[in-house]
């Protein structure tokens, strides 16, 4: 009987020990999907006006992209204003904003209606090949002014 017993001991101590290893994996995996850590780099706040040939730019949009290439920030430029979270360090600016050119339309069949057509005004030198820069601080505020010109 002794033999059955130790027998039951031993089945028991390796199904409480099965189970306290599954118990454990299952806490280590909850405890590794719980973190309270954000992921990514530490953001700050960015803000400014943006003018262009000295009038507030109306509607567009600004993009800050770090020189390491490391990704890009960017957010709507409203009634010559913009704010955006954005990574520290140096960045080129680019910024970009289209009208529609009064009284030309274009149609892709003589069918459809004639739409209006649209051009990005802003000149390259503020975007394609930008030559803005700003240098985002972890220290104090980070605003920026752009003042732009058609020429």
């Amino acid at each position: 009987m002794n033999g059955v017993l130790m027998i039951s001991n031993n089945c028991v101590s390796k199904h409480v020990r099965k189970c306290l290893m599954l118990g454990m994996t299952i806490a280590v995996v909850q405890l590794a999907g719980c973190s309270d850590s954000e992921e990514g780099p530490q953001l700050y706040d960015v803000s400014g006006t943006v003018s262009f040939d000295g009038a507030p730019l109306e509607t567009g949009r600004i993009l800050f992209k770090p020189k390491d290439g490391s990704g890009s920030f960017s957010a709507e430029i409203t009634d010559g204003e913009y704010s955006l979270e954005t990574a520290p360090g140096q960045m080129t600016v680019e910024i970009t904003a289209s009208r529609i050119i009064p009284g030309k339309f274009t149609s892709a069949s003589p069918d459809e209606e004639p739409q209006p057509v649209g051009e990005m005004y802003i000149p390259e030198t503020y975007n394609s090949k930008t030559n803005l820069r700003a240098d985002i601080t972890t220290a104090g505020e980070n605003t920026f002014a752009f003042d732009l010109k058609s020429s």
